[in-house]
């Protein structure tokens, strides 16, 4: 039998690597330093415990001033895992391979309710990000370029419900959603183009222009790029990204499938 002392001996490491996880989870992204402060372990350990969990796939490490990231799999500790949280771990080599190339920031972000909600982000690898951290945040559908996208390339019905449902919000972002016909053309015009960009935002420098992963008909997420309206214009950016962005997601729609049906 285990005595009290072997038991805790065991235990604390343990104990260590969930508050490591708990503070990743809260952060996003960190720091040695920032995990330091948040969990008060000493740096030898916490260095330790990182690259534990970095070789047992939990951690990934994004460099030496950004720090580190959970992964997804860490999903796969609760029971919640879903299908839509495999799309964001097919997306993150592609979507890192298109910031280590066109130098902007990419995101990707899954359909929530009636929002867009951010699930992985290069923010960190871009040397041009200007926008605060939008990971794990809820962006609205009708001013995004992500959810503009959604509701473009969803199916007619998903479409309509998700429509009525903005129409009965309260909040401002949801107004426009009253005004059919201009959304009906505002998205007809999304369809035939390919691609949506944010709505005209003041104080923004950054615009998105997003494209859809999808799953036969429907909408599996969307992938947006953060460039600077200073830079160049949407018809510039268009014609330097818009062809990338697409491979980019057809990739990802074709591993997704891969590990749904390794699953």
């Amino acid at each position: 039998m285990l005595q009290s002392h072997d038991t805790k001996e065991g235990v604390q490491p343990a104990l260590r690597s969930f508050r490591v996880l708990e503070a990743l989870n809260a952060a996003g992204t960190a720091t040695l330093m920032h995990l330091h402060e948040a969990t008060g372990l000493p740096k030898p350990t916490l260095v330790r415990l990182l690259d534990t969990m970095i070789a047992a796939g939990y951690v990934r490490r994004i460099s030496r001033s950004a720090g580190y990231t959970l992964t997804e799999r860490v999903l796969r500790l609760s029971s919640g895992f879903r299908y839509n949280d495999l799309v964001v771990e097919a997306a993150r080599p592609f979507l890192s391979a298109l910031t280590a190339e066109y130098k902007w920031p990419v995101a990707l972000a899954t359909f929530d309710r009636d929002a867009m909600l951010v699930r992985i982000s290069t923010r960190h690898e871009s040397p041009f990000s200007t926008d605060t951290d939008w990971l794990n945040k809820r962006l609205p559908m009708l001013v995004s370029a992500l959810g503009r996208t959604y509701l473009a390339f969803c199916p007619e019905e998903e479409r309509r419900l998700i429509l009525a449902l903005l129409r009965s919000s309260r909040a401002a972002v949801n107004a426009q959603a009253r005004d059919e016909k201009h959304i009906a053309s505002l998205l007809s015009a999304i369809h035939k183009r390919k691609y949506a960009t944010t709505a005209p935002m003041r104080g923004d420098p950054a615009i998105g222009i997003a494209v859809p992963v999808m799953n036969g008909e429907s909408v599996s997420a969307c992938i947006t790029m953060r460039y600077l309206g200073v830079a160049m214009s949407e018809a510039e950016a268009v014609r330097r990204y818009l062809a990338p962005m697409q491979r980019a997601a057809q990739g990802i729609a074709t591993a997704y499938e891969r590990l749904i049906n390794a699953a």
